[in-house]
């Protein structure tokens, strides 16, 4: 399944893919396996990033919150 990618502000590769936060399902665990979203935690703190680049491991928040 083709997943949309986020433009990076570091690099500037299309490699973003979304930080999920949360107890996670199993059908998210498998989709961080195939390295479409990064697990972030079963926390989330204010002002958490909700992006990363898979290029360069930046970690950013977008203000466009759709995954």
């Amino acid at each position: 399944m083709n997943r949309k990618r986020f433009d990076c502000p570091e690099c500037e590769t299309k490699a973003g893919v979304p930080i999920i936060y949360g107890y996670p399902s199993q059908g998210l665990i498998k989709r961080a396996k195939r390295g479409e979203v990064i697990l972030g935690g079963c926390m989330q703190e204010i002002n958490a990033p909700n992006r990363s680049c898979q290029n360069c491991e930046h970690r950013w928040i977008d203000d466009q919150r759709s995954v």
